[in-house]
């Protein structure tokens, strides 16, 4: 996989697609490992990576927002005749919704796609976390108004109103189970473009859906 090529890639056609503004461009290069960030105009809090960062997000539609990331890094292991190179991709996209001046955009949902070379892989990939805090958002409504602030924190704390945080959960997006496996590989760079194209259009279609 070159990854200057699948940057290249995914830049033109998300250019025509997503944003006439979007691009990748490289956050973090050394000696192993190769990081691109999109380029934003706006900020949001990504939630779900310790500890939280602020990161600039791109406008997809509405009050959507997109943060697209990509990190390519080098493995080196060494056989009986040379020393090979493994390339280990991975591939996130959060969406967020908020206005622009705030930077407390509500992060909804985040795509990843990890290749980590790994025959034993168990968590399936491409995949799905789910980011946003609805639960917890209802019982605040709900209860604001009937407790104080000590009894408010106090029934929070309590471990029967525990509500099972999912975020770290990965959710099979594309799971290879006809063949008994959990994980579709990284083959090439347009099949990287197909399946981002298919999941922000899919993605669009469904949050049109919900805000008419």
């Amino acid at each position: 996989m070159n990854p200057d090529k699948l940057i290249d890639c995914i830049n033109e056609s998300c250019k025509n697609s997503v944003n006439p503004a979007f691009n990748l461009k490289p956050y973090r290069i050394f000696y192993n490992s190769r990081h691109y960030i999109i380029e934003g105009t706006s900020y949001a809090v990504n939630r779900f990576d310790i500890p939280q960062e602020s990161v600039k997000v791109l406008n997809w539609f509405n009050d959507f927002w997109l943060f697209f990331e990509i990190r390519f890094i080098a493995e080196y292991k060494k056989n009986k005749r040379k020393n090979i190179t493994d390339i280990i991709i991975r591939i996130s996209l959060s969406v967020f919704q908020g206005k622009d001046n705030d930077n407390e955009k509500h992060q909804l949902f985040r795509a990843e796609w990890d290749d980590n070379n790994d025959s034993d892989e168990k968590h399936a990939q491409p995949h799905w976390h789910i980011t946003s805090s609805q639960a917890i958002e209802n019982i605040f409504y709900n209860y604001a108004d009937t407790f104080d602030k000590d009894d408010f924190l106090q029934l929070l704390e309590d471990e029967k109103n525990k509500v099972l945080d999912v975020k770290k959960i990965h959710f099979a997006m594309n799971g290879d189970w006809n063949n008994n496996k959990h994980v579709h590989k990284i083959e090439n760079e347009q099949q990287i473009v197909k399946w981002l194209q298919g999941l922000l259009s899919h993605l669009r279609t469904e949050l049109e859906a919900l805000i008419k």
